[in-house]
């Protein structure tokens, strides 16, 4: 099965060797795993001539898929929903704009695949069609995660933190900083572990918490890895997540997770094999009243239940299946039409 996958350069060119986010991880996953071409898509140049590539490209390469990722109107538009080769979109975000729900309602009624990377999201956005009177006409085809497990198991090291957070050095969203934030007046060993921005206004941001203690820049994937194990917890300083990688991360190296929260809910709980494996937290105090409890935690019991819930073979197969029900669904469209 040959897949075309248009690729977001917003955060550059696709790299072999380079991952700078979540969606990119995923791509990587992708090209690691199946027949992947891979097209980069600016998505500054107009949204026609964008489409135009991306439908001549996955042409040139007789795909049997196109594979997108990225909610943007060149990859997801109306300009796109006319294509001769079948669309699946993973959708890994949680955009309020109503644009991006018609794109997937027009996206299922052009018989191509919208598929969630989890409940919470799913959720979200079926809200957003009740919103609008259209919960009828969105319709998805299941779920894919956003991420799995494989390579050989990490070994478990001493802790030497009381909690850590991983993100990247933005305030509108990661915002690394705020388990500082919320713990400086008391005294627990916490970790950030973020990277130096390039943009104006995170460069603010950085600036602005430059007095801290206990921060790592810029550090390797396998850096982090290490240094994440040997927290006592993960703090996930996001509550608008859609599926949690750093925090799928924390719980294949035996780390209890703590997700900020204004009403207990969130997407990445949803990665745990059993809810003894995370807290919510809404506030400083109530981050405080969870480090301060007994830490009762089984960790290589942590590491091995999620090691067998998000296991590759596990995410390879639902992949495998969601791309031959989308090829399935598009090649069968006349037939639907005529149906209905």
């Amino acid at each position: 099965m040959k897949i075309a996958l248009p690729y977001n350069t917003q955060l550059g060119e696709y790299q072999t060797n380079v991952v700078k986010g979540g969606i990119e991880k995923f791509c990587h996953q992708i090209v690691n795993t199946f027949d992947v071409e891979i097209i980069n898509i600016d998505n500054n140049d107009p949204i026609k001539e964008n489409v135009r590539k991306t439908k001549e490209f996955a042409k040139d390469i007789n795909a049997d898929i196109i594979i997108t990722n990225w909610i943007h109107a060149s990859f997801i538009g109306a300009k796109i929903v006319d294509s001769e080769i079948p669309i699946m979109f993973v959708n890994h975000g949680c955009s309020g704009l109503l644009s991006t729900l018609n794109s997937m309602i027009r996206l299922n009624n052009n018989y191509h695949s919208v598929y969630m990377v989890g409940k919470w999201q799913h959720d979200f956005y079926k809200r957003m069609a009740k919103r609008v009177n259209a919960e009828n006409k969105f319709l998805i085809e299941g779920y894919i995660n956003s991420g799995c497990v494989e390579g050989e198991k990490p070994k478990l090291l001493p802790m030497e933190y009381d909690v850590c957070t991983i993100g990247r050095c933005v305030p509108l969203d990661k915002r690394p900083f705020l388990l500082k934030e919320w713990l400086k007046d008391w005294d627990y060993n916490s970790l950030v572990m973020t990277n130096t921005p390039e943009e104006e206004l995170n460069i603010k941001y950085m600036n602005k918490n430059l007095h801290w203690d206990g921060v790592l820049w810029d550090l390797k994937h396998t850096d982090v890895m290490s240094n994440l194990s040997k927290s006592k917890y993960y703090f996930s300083t996001m509550n608008v997540e859609t599926f949690g990688i750093t925090a799928l991360e924390a719980l294949s190296h035996g780390v209890p997770i703590i997700l900020r929260s204004n009403d207990g809910t969130h997407a990445s709980t949803d990665l745990c094999a059993d809810e003894s494996y995370y807290n919510t937290t809404a506030n400083n105090i109530e981050l405080k009243n969870v480090l301060d409890s007994p830490y009762n935690f089984d960790r290589k019991e942590i590491q091995d239940a999620t090691w067998e819930k998000h296991s590759y073979k596990n995410w390879k197969k639902s992949f495998s299946n969601a791309i031959d029900k989308t090829v399935e669904k598009f090649k069968n469209r006349n037939l639907s039409a005529f149906i209905t």
